[in-house]
């Protein structure tokens, strides 16, 4: 049996962000991962040549997220290329520059008012959307048209009544304020693999405790007090049960998402409405799910520019949104020499995973569609499909399921549990989102913020 003064579920970047942090502040920590891979839904592995992500990724954050998680820590998150343009399909590609007309006076004027507004004003708009925030400052349906399309490649949302205000508010805000423009992604320097590795390597210099390929079985709670976290250990048949090693600890973080934690956290241990919201939050409907593929060609491909990041409400003969890029020309060593690796998501209803027979169709039809809008892809020579929904991107970002819609980071009646998870109350995009509720529970763990991250927003 194992001490320690806490035990973290994953080692995503969330988890790698809080084991990190709090091994830097002097706490016992061990990071428990099931799979033999750090990263979590930003997991980067080899493929006969290629490197490819559960889904495709960029980070979204201007500076003082994930990046401050560095800081802290000793390390440094290099930001590598950035996303130099969006480029959106209608009928054609045009810029999404193009959307506002020459003259960017009311641009800016929106702006400054957002800039103006503290964060926490915009939490009173969890419940509306990103429309009715923008009509109560301007009319001008370039601005408006310009902002909700970069709420579909962050929200993966399609409906203007589906995007939820305060979230993008949150991300507009940050990226205005931090690096003067309405989006920046970028890839990290050190690679998907090396930004996780660095992480690692700073719990275990701190005297952190890192464990891959164990997997968590219960969250251990006797008579409505914490115990520790009980891990399965390894097993011959299938079906062998309560096997396990208990790491006895004062506080245990879950980064698993709404979906997954109550199969390792005892529900009738946590208050029922409690449990209502992680139920509701769990629906199939609002988990944010695409169908993706990577592909590769021998000749480079784009609309406007290499390092564009394309999107769309519908391709040709699908009514979906989605996403594509170029991940070459964001990071060379992620295709052989002389080859060009793209990936593309088609966002699509939840419920739609269980009819395979309609999702072959989509995938197959998506593909076609994607070589009608790049017709370069008819002679791609290598593909990989999946399919973003278990592990999931997060829970959709519409209105009432954002904010304070979604259950609080602190179990309600458990000291020392804790949920480390963008799909518990958290602001963001992605891995940023991610790293940030782990900063919001240490944070909330030690009883005081850390200096390094100012007094910024967290969750």
């Amino acid at each position: 049996m194992s001490r320690y003064d806490v035990v973290v579920i994953g080692a995503g970047p969330a988890g790698l962000s809080a084991g990190a942090l709090l091994a830097k502040e002097g706490r016992s920590v061990c990071v428990v991962e099931a799979s033999p891979w750090l990263g979590g839904r930003g997991v980067a592995v080899p493929d006969e040549g290629f490197k490819i992500n559960v889904g495709g990724h960029l980070v979204e954050d201007s500076g003082s997220g994930i990046t401050k998680v560095f800081e802290h820590v000793g390390k440094e998150l290099i930001h590598g290329p950035a996303s130099s343009d969006m480029v959106i399909w209608e009928d054609g590609w045009k810029s999404v520059r193009d959307l506002y007309s020459a003259d960017k006076t009311e641009l800016k004027r929106v702006i400054d008012i957002l800039l103006e507004t503290p964060y926490e004003d915009l939490d009173d708009w969890d419940d509306r959307t990103l429309r009715e925030w923008m009509l109560q400052h301007t009319r001008h349906e370039g601005v408006i048209a310009l902002w909700e399309f970069i709420t579909v490649l962050e929200a993966i949302t399609e409906n203007w009544w589906d995007h939820s205000a305060s979230d993008n508010l949150y991300t507009r805000k940050m990226h205005y304020s931090e690096k003067r423009v309405a989006g920046y992604s970028f890839w990290p320097g050190q690679g998907w693999g090396g930004m996780f590795n660095d992480l690692r390597d700073a719990l275990v210099e701190h005297g952190g405790e890192i464990r891959l390929n164990t997997r968590a079985s219960r969250v251990v709670i006797e008579d409505g007090k914490l115990q520790g976290l009980a891990v399965a250990q390894p097993h011959v048949l299938p079906n062998e049960i309560f096997e396990e090693e208990m790491l006895e600890a004062d506080a245990v973080i879950s980064t698993l998402p709404v979906w997954s934690v109550l199969r390792v956290v005892p529900e009738q241990d946590l208050p029922d409405w409690y449990v209502a919201q992680i139920k509701h939050l769990s629906r199939i409907e609002f988990r944010a799910t695409w169908l993706g593929v990577y592909l590769a060609t021998k000749e480079p491909i784009h609309a406007l520019d290499p390092r564009e990041l394309a999107t769309w409400l519908h391709t040709p003969n699908l009514p979906h949104a989605g996403f594509f890029f170029n991940q070459t020309a964001m990071d060379p060593t992620t295709s052989p020499d002389g080859t060009y690796l793209y990936v593309g998501g088609l966002d699509i209803p939840g419920e739609k995973v269980r009819d395979v027979k309609w999702m072959l169709r989509t995938q197959e039809q998506f593909e076609r569609d994607l070589a009608i809008m790049y017709p370069g892809l008819e002679h791609a020579f290598w593909r990989r499909r999946h399919l973003v929904h278990e592990p999931g991107l997060g829970v959709i970002q519409k209105p009432n399921l954002v904010g304070r819609f979604r259950p609080h980071w602190r179990a309600p009646n458990v000291e020392g549990l804790y949920f480390a998870s963008d799909t518990f109350r958290s602001r963001g995009v992605g891995v940023d989102r991610a790293a940030r509720a782990g900063l919001t529970v240490v944070e909330d763990y030690l009883g005081r913020r850390l200096s390094t991250f100012g007094d910024g927003w967290r969750y």
